[in-house]
C-alpha cells in the first residue's frame, strides 16, 4: 500500500561504553515496528558501526533472522536491508490507519502468537467466555508441532 514507517532514535557514539545498548535498543525498536506495521525491508541511516550491526542482525544467521525470513513470506517480496548516507535520502513517512471491524455480534475465537506463548480467547456477543495462555516453543522446527499446539489451544479455550 506504499506505507513507510519511520522513526528516529538518539544513540551513543561508536566509541562510547553504551554503544551496545544503542544497538540493542535500535534492533528491538525495529522489530516492534515490523510486527506492529509489517514491512519487507529496512533503510537505515546513522553511525556506520550501528548500521553494520543492524544489517547483520536483520540478515540470515543474525539475531533477528526470524523477522528477516518471516516478513518476505508475509509480503511475497524479497527482504532487503540498505543504508543511506543522509537522513534526507530516507523514504518519507507515510502511514494509513486501518480500521478493523467493530461489530462484536456473534461468536469469535482469536489467537495471538507471542514470543513464548499462544494466547486464545473465545467471545460471544462481545462477552469473553474464556481465555487461555499456552506455553509455546517457537524454536521447534516441526510445523506439525505448531499447528497442533495452536489448534489444541483454541479447542481448549
Amino acid at each position: 500500500n506504499g506505507c513507510v514507517g519511520r522513526d528516529t532514535l538518539p544513540v551513543f557514539p561508536e566509541d562510547h561504553e553504551g554503544f551496545e545498548s544503542s544497538l540493542f535498543l535500535a534492533g528491538e525498536a525495529i522489530r516492534f515496528m515490523l510486527w506492529q506495521r509489517g514491512g519487507f525491508g529496512l533503510v537505515l541511516c546513522g553511525p556506520a558501526k550501528l548500521c553494520e550491526g543492524l544489517t547483520a542482525a536483520y540478515s540470515k544467521g543474525g539475531k533477528y533472522e526470524f523477522e528477516a525470513i518471516t516478513m518476505p513470506k508475509i509480503f511475497a517480496v524479497e527482504w532487503t536491508v540498505s543504508t543511506v548516507a543522509s537522513a534526507d535520502e530516507l523514504p518519507v513517512a507515510k502511514e494509513e490507519p486501518v480500521v478493523c471491524g467493530k461489530v462484536a455480534d456473534g461468536c469469535r475465537i482469536a489467537f495471538d502468537l507471542g514470543k513464548s506463548d499462544v494466547k486464545t480467547v473465545a467471545v460471544k456477543d462481545g462477552e469473553v467466555l474464556g481465555s487461555l495462555e499456552t506455553e509455546w516453543d517457537v524454536t521447534n522446527p516441526d510445523p506439525q508441532y505448531h499447528y497442533d499446539l495452536i489448534v489444541k489451544a483454541m479447542k481448549d479455550t
